[in-house]
């Protein structure tokens, strides 16, 4: 009997534990428990991980930010730099992000060139540059606009403002006709200023150049002999020995094509060492844009000398600007070979 009854209660207790642990039993508290505990961490594990998904987007945001900052100040170094051995009398206004992509945006820099304290708007230069650091001209056909003269030849225009491009004559090349333009002066109105590409007869120091420019024109920038024998070559199609071959006339160098530097009116001792700054500035970023261009340069300018100093550094050409009675004065200068019209301004516009 009492066996019995032992037993009746053991059934009873394990009925009750398997009641407990029973799905779908509505007084299963605890099935309630544990369903509870279970959307709690569902819940719990879903809210830790929009955070860590929130505060990844966050860093990866922040990071891809610092990348693309980081891209831009190397691109616009890259474009400032090269601009400073570059671009005859052009001023940049400062570069604007005109877009900003995913893996690459678009800087564009403002320019004018500057005559007789006048500033005369010229053509923007548009660059991408990549979250990756590299640094491109925008894609499309960004050639000046040229125009056959009559009597042969063409003139070359800017693009955008269709001011005539500078152009511009090495002395060691033999070209079928060279431009002699200042006698065209006098065709301008009086209050015209304007800039003049001049090309001499040969190569010059800094020094002989501003003593040879007159009274009234401002020297504004030097065209310097970065020119290789191959170069020379190259330009007046000497390499073309053959006869069966068509031979070009040799045309000049666009201002697109020619490296030197700005004169500092204020402080010209500096104007030759600036350049030589700029110059090894470049060398010394192997990663830039343009270092093969810098390294192209000093190896012409060093020749056999293992320093690069400013004995190595001579003048073929300049640009000046003045009023027009000014420039005629430059009509009778024995040492200038060629001489382009650039772009022009109304003294009181």
């Amino acid at each position: 009997m009492g066996r019995s009854r032992e037993n009746m209660t053991r059934d009873k207790k394990e009925r009750g534990l398997e009641e407990m642990f029973q799905e779908g039993n509505p007084n299963n508290s605890f099935s309630k428990i544990i369903g509870k505990a279970r959307r709690k961490t569902i819940i719990r594990n879903i809210i830790v991980s929009a955070l860590v998904l929130f505060f990844l987007l966050i860093a990866f945001g922040f990071s891809w930010l610092s990348i693309m900052r980081w891209s831009e100040a190397n691109a616009i170094h890259d474009i400032h730099l090269f601009s400073e051995i570059t671009d005859p009398n052009i001023q940049e206004a400062g570069p604007q992000q005109a877009g900003n992509g995913f893996f690459q945006s678009i800087l564009t820099f403002d320019r004018y060139k500057e005559l007789e304290g006048i500033p005369v708007d010229w053509s923007s230069e548009v660059v991408t540059y990549s979250l990756f650091g590299g640094v491109s001209g925008l894609a499309g056909d960004h050639s000046p606009i040229q125009i056959e003269k009559a009597g042969g030849g063409v003139k070359s225009f800017d693009r955008e403002t269709k001011q005539r491009l500078l152009e511009f004559y090495h002395p060691e090349v033999v070209y079928k006709e060279v431009a002699d333009e200042i006698s065209q002066l006098a065709d301008f109105p009086e209050q015209t200023v304007a800039e003049l590409g001049l090309s001499f007869d040969k190569n010059y120091s800094v020094d002989e150049i501003r003593e040879m420019i007159p009274e009234g024109v401002t020297l504004k920038w030097f065209w310097v002999d970065t020119y290789s024998k191959d170069d020379i070559d190259r330009i007046d199609n000497r390499s073309a020995g053959s006869e069966e071959l068509y031979i070009i006339d040799p045309t000049p160098e666009l201002a697109t094509q020619v490296y030197g530097f700005d004169e500092f009116s204020e402080h010209p001792e500096l104007s030759v060492q600036g350049f030589l700054d700029n110059i090894n500035m470049g060398l010394s970023n192997e990663k830039g844009k343009y270092f093969g261009e810098y390294e192209r340069i000093a190896n012409n300018l060093k020749g056999s000398s293992e320093d690069l100093t400013e004995d190595n550094v001579r003048v073929i050409g300049a640009v000046v600007t003045g009023g027009i009675a000014d420039l005629a004065a430059l009509e009778d200068q024995e040492a200038i070979r060629a001489s382009v019209i650039g772009a022009a301004a109304n003294l009181y516009n």
